[in-house]
């Protein structure tokens, strides 16, 4: 993705830059204690859903209650709050380099999907195979465990990624599992 599509998304999140910061500062742990604010909090919503056991329905409207009131009051909390004055070229910065990170994952991301189909193209027994393999692997874990706990481990695994990634501690311990992954690919490549 071009830098353009950075700016068309920082000009839509340019009521909520001051959350944006502040969520970027809470994800990627700029204080010690942010990371149990994350898993502390994401447990606290997972236990008050788990005790109430609303219906799937129930959950879906009250989620999209809760995103409508919230995309309404928090820009005109954020204004109330943070002056203009406040903002600074430092921010901007901090706030263009955040835009630039979402674009970057949303561009791995469709790079991963095209890779898929390029990979089912090529080789379908193997993408057929593979594809095959992790679904039914996913339907077990999925009969071992309850969906909404794997929800939440899921969402913990992704909050924690960019405080992981930050600090250095996924490169550090995923490192090996990268290597094999990449000569495992370059050596279907060579075949």
């Amino acid at each position: 993705m071009s830098g353009g599509d950075a700016g068309s998304l920082k000009r839509r999140l340019e009521g909520l830059r001051e959350m944006v910061l502040l969520s970027d500062s809470v994800l990627s742990w700029e204080k010690e204690w942010y990371p149990a604010v994350t898993s502390g909090s994401l447990t606290a919503l997972f236990l008050v859903v788990w005790y109430m056991d609303p219906s799937m329905l129930t959950l879906m409207s009250v989620c999209g209650l809760v995103m409508t009131l919230l995309d309404y009051i928090i820009p005109k909390v954020v204004a109330s709050v943070f002056s203009e004055d406040s903002w600074t070229s430092e921010k901007e910065k901090k706030l263009e380099q955040i835009c630039q990170e979402m674009m970057f994952v949303r561009t791995g991301l469709g790079r991963v999907c095209e890779g898929m189909g390029a990979y089912r193209e090529t080789s379908p027994l193997i993408y057929l195979s593979s594809v095959v393999v992790s679904l039914y692997m996913l339907a077990h874990l999925g009969a071992l465990f309850s969906g909404f706990f794997l929800a939440y481990l899921s969402l913990l695994a992704l909050s924690m990624l960019p405080g992981l990634h930050r600090r250095g501690l996924l490169e550090k311990y995923c490192a090996g599992i990268i290597l094999k992954i990449g000569e495992f690919v370059k050596a279907k490549k060579l075949e």
